[in-house]
């Protein structure tokens, strides 16, 4: 590519001096025509090749050359330096509510609810002093009562299913006797006893409980044995059971 450029800056300068000697020689030809009218003269000298010119101002730029062979790629740099942590951005708006996820897999079948029959629990109290001796405890009053299988008449109350049941006794000495005696009757058999001792004029509490099996159509209730049970609106003697759990 340098020698094509070369070669044709010098095709450029013998040009240019071809023009230039062709120039002077157009000159001369009209220098002697003018001295040929006046009058006979001397020939001018303009046969012999006259001495270069100067180098006159440098020709316009050539066609650009093809572009050369693609180079090869550098090293990598090194590594930069790591900058500094930036500041915290604003918190971003909430986006676009999504769509609604697939429905999910049917879930296991739960354990069966306890039908009414199972649903069994009581809890009476006393208001009013009771002192018959040897006979059934009634109570006068009864705040829980599910399935109605307590009688508020009798006081007794009647299993609905072959099961596991427990039952609890609180009682409050009368302050006029000495001595207080109650059974946990099952069926006309005493299961357990209360006893309750203190001077007159002073009262005592005492209590007691069971877990009893018992079969369906059963009776469970408390029996007074001697002395008095005390009753007011505080409600210190109550009597109160329910189903643990059903049995065949």
């Amino acid at each position: 590519m340098f020698l094509s450029k070369m070669a044709c800056k010098d095709f450029s300068y013998s040009r240019l001096l071809a023009f230039l000697l062709f120039l002077r020689f157009c000159l001369c030809q009209d220098e002697y025509m003018e001295t040929t009218q006046s009058g006979p003269q001397s020939p001018p000298e303009c046969g012999c090749r006259g001495d270069f010119g100067y180098r006159t101002y440098q020709g316009p730029p050539g066609p650009p050359g093809m572009p050369g062979n693609h180079g090869n790629n550098g090293n990598n740099g090194a590594p930069g330096v790591e900058g500094t942590k930036g500041d915290k951005g604003d918190k971003g708006d909430m986006g676009p509510r999504g769509e609604r996820g697939n429905h999910g897999p049917k879930g296991e079948k739960g354990y069966p609810g306890i039908p009414p029959e199972l649903q069994v629990a009581f809890m009476a109290s006393m208001a009013t002093h009771f002192s018959n001796q040897n006979s059934g405890i009634i109570f006068s009053s009864v705040e829980t009562n599910v399935g109605n299988f307590f009688d508020v008449m009798t006081g007794r109350f009647g299993a609905p299913v072959n099961g596991v049941y427990f039952f609890t006794f609180n009682m409050m000495k009368h302050e006029d006797v000495e001595e207080v005696y109650v059974y946990l009757m099952h069926n006309g058999n005493t299961v357990f006893s209360l006893y309750s001792y203190e001077s007159k004029g002073k009262a005592d509490s005492s209590s007691n409980s069971a877990v009893l099996k018992l079969a369906k159509g059963d009776e469970v209730w408390l029996r007074m044995g001697n002395g008095a049970l005390h009753g007011d609106h505080q409600r210190f003697s109550t009597f109160a059971g329910f189903l643990l759990f059903e049995t065949k």
